[in-house]
């Protein structure tokens, strides 16, 4: 079975539409959306004057058998994430103005009304982003996969962090097996390429097709939203045991 997986949309609907020629000329049985669907900050996005949130919530609706929610998908609806990785959210945590959630983050989590583009939505869209959930265990074939739009226990990438070693995976690794999964696919670190995480480092392995070992995984992949990085779409085949990195052009 071939899956292929798009990340990081960020209201970009031209390169999504793309994503998805790509993989259907790939053969793709199904596609996974890894969150982030919305969420447009300047300068960091290049395609200000096509963005179109709520065209790229009903395309991924329509499309794509799963999704988990990314934290710029929660901000879009205002809601706080369930796994809450520590941090002490107010009931009334969206009612507060900007500089007390400020002063409450102490810059460990992301907030986002300083650089990011209010997005429009319809109620069918955000009753859809309502109801994704922060993580998913799902059977591919033979092999049964863990999807998130970040990793333990953050699942949402709410948090200002990203592991910068193998061994931050641990916990993450930990959780993964208890659902039965050897292999994890997460979205929110716009990687170009993607990340290759198992338990004794962190790679790059760059554009292409790469041979997966029968261990502990955790795969980032690239995202779809136009930025200064490449862009791009992933595929996994769960025969062969190959995930391929394919370029976005545009």
């Amino acid at each position: 079975m071939k899956a292929g997986f798009v990340a990081d949309i960020h209201e970009d609907i031209n390169n999504l539409q793309n994503a998805f020629l790509i993989l259907e000329k790939e053969k793709c049985d199904t596609v996974i959306c890894l969150g982030d669907i919305v969420g447009f900050t300047i300068p960091f996005y290049k395609n200000i004057s096509s963005r179109d949130a709520d065209s790229c919530v009903r395309f991924i609706k329509n499309n794509c058998s799963a999704s988990v929610i990314g934290n710029h998908d929660l901000f879009a609806i205002k809601k706080v994430p369930a796994n809450k990785a520590g941090f002490n959210y107010t009931d009334n945590w969206y009612s507060l103005d900007y500089e007390t959630r400020s002063a409450l983050s102490k810059n460990r989590i992301w907030l986002y009304e300083d650089n990011e583009i209010p997005c429009v939505l319809s109620d069918e869209s955000i009753e859809y982003l309502s109801g994704l959930q922060e993580f998913y265990t799902i059977q591919l074939g033979t092999k049964k996969i863990f999807i998130s739009h970040f990793c333990h226990p953050d699942f949402t990438g709410s948090h200002i962090h990203f592991p910068a070693e193998a061994f931050h995976l641990k916990n993450h690794f930990e959780f993964a097996k208890e659902h039965n999964c050897k292999i994890s696919f997460s979205g929110h670190g716009h990687p170009e390429g993607c990340l290759l995480t198992n338990d004794e480092k962190i790679i790059n392995p760059g554009s292409g097709v790469h041979q997966l070992k029968d261990e502990m995984l955790w795969i980032v992949a690239p995202p779809v939203a136009r930025t200064s990085r490449k862009n791009g779409v992933m595929t996994f085949d769960t025969d062969s045991m190959q995930i391929k990195l394919i370029p976005l052009t545009s």
